[in-house]
């Protein structure tokens, strides 16, 4: 399909290691199958047809709350910077926001980064979301998991796939009618089992606080 899920070609912070370096510092002044046990994702299904509930966002970062994310993986460096995505507004038009963060010394040594697109319409992002969860496992170090209560849809995953020069790439991929959100944590260092077991929920609990704001 050759889409993004992040609205088309979307911001790309970091292609590359100088630039994913770069990025931060700017900031700062396997079996990788579908998991069998996973919770069912949500089936509320409200409409699959039409434009949807979302208009495309346009400015992310005042929306965004990386409290929980820094309660669970680490403080914060630097202020947030936001960016529009999307080449193609008349068919996925959306913003992202990245927020450095330091797991150790003063200098930014990971990221934070949420995305978020609205789509023309349900239908389109329904098929959008369905080619990301079928392409996930060829990109997952582990399950993909799917999450109930986020939005209509949404799964989660380890990146392994392009993740360098990042020790760890979390990713949790959320829709809700016409919008698809994206939750990204990336580390140069590797986190720690317990970070990475606290970031999941902290990046569940950022989406959900997100989304009706979204809908303002």
């Amino acid at each position: 399909m050759g889409m993004s899920g992040h609205g088309m070609p979307a911001a790309r912070w970091g292609a590359g290691t100088l630039l994913v370096l770069g990025a931060l510092v700017g900031c700062s002044g396997g079996d990788g199958k579908p998991s069998a046990h996973a919770g069912a994702s949500s089936t509320a299904a409200g409409p699959t047809k039409g434009p949807g509930d979302y208009r495309p966002p346009t400015a992310l970062c005042p929306k965004v709350d990386f409290g929980p994310l820094t309660a669970a993986v680490a403080p914060t460096s630097g202020a947030p910077k936001g960016e529009l995505t999307g080449s193609d507004p008349s068919t996925s038009s959306g913003a992202a926001c990245l927020q450095a963060f330091r797991t150790t010394g003063t200098k930014a040594d990971g990221r934070s980064t949420v995305y978020c697109s609205a789509w023309k319409d349900v239908p389109t992002a329904i098929k959008v979301y369905a080619y990301r969860l079928s392409s996930a496992p060829k990109e997952a170090q582990g399950a993909v998991v799917k999450e109930s209560g986020l939005g209509v849809e949404a799964f989660r995953y380890q990146n392994v796939k392009d993740a360098a020069p990042f020790a760890d790439d979390l990713r949790l991929v959320v829709r809700d009618s016409n919008m698809e959100c994206e939750v990204q944590v990336q580390s140069l260092k590797p986190l720690t089992d317990q970070q990475v077991e606290a970031a999941w929920p902290a990046m569940a609990v950022t989406v959900r606080t997100l989304l009706p704001e979204l809908r303002s």
